[in-house]
């Protein structure tokens, strides 16, 4: 089965959910991004590992990384192999000695424990083509941008736009690092590439 390597490139906070937060996944040559929309309490879990701070207790992912490491067992890697109606599907691949164990789990929760393993993230090409967005070659040149001064609403209205429309709404979704409107404008022109 083909793979693709992903590396996790940040978190943004959500404008149109209220107390969510995109966790952004990217290929290695940063061509595309996944933005998967995640809770605060693994957006806090992630964000407290990629930052490189410690906490005064253990969190929920700390502490199951210290009973795998007590019982002698390290997570090999994170395989995120389904999207549909919206949610990503992930299973751990657990070892210990010659023993392999699969566990279905939240993809955040997954990506929260692949951090603190230091395990690679794979998906399948399927997943990328269905839920990614490229980065547009002229954005891959220029620094990133960090500000969300222009964040395109998305409306009723937004459906009757045209096909070169979204495509810049996209694109300046995407320089904007606003990933949430990025993805569904990208949907949005799927399904009219679609009709």
């Amino acid at each position: 089965m083909d793979r693709v390597r992903l590396k996790i490139l940040g978190l943004s906070y959500s404008m149109s959910q209220s107390g969510a937060y995109a966790l952004v996944l990217s290929d290695l040559n940063d061509t595309y991004r996944i933005p998967i929309i995640i809770g605060i309490s693994e957006a806090q879990s992630i964000a407290i590992q990629l930052e490189h701070l410690q906490t005064q207790r253990p969190l929920t992912h700390d502490l199951v990384k210290r009973l795998t490491d007590g019982l002698n067992v390290s997570l090999e890697e994170v395989f995120i192999y389904r999207w549909e109606a919206g949610i990503f599907y992930s299973e751990l691949l657990f070892r210990q000695e010659e023993k392999e164990l699969r566990i279905d789990a939240r993809t955040s929760d997954a990506v929260a424990l692949a951090l603190r393993y230091g395990c690679p993230i794979y998906t399948t090409p399927e997943v990328v083509e269905k839920t990614s967005i490229s980065v547009p070659e002229k954005e891959m040149q220029e620094q990133e941008v960090k500000a969300n001064d222009l964040e395109p609403a998305i409306t009723e209205s937004n459906q009757e736009l045209s096909v070169e429309e979204l495509t810049r709404l996209m694109e300046e979704a995407v320089k904007n690092e606003d990933y949430e409107n990025a993805s569904r404008f990208r949907d949005m022109l799927k399904a009219k590439n679609s009709d």
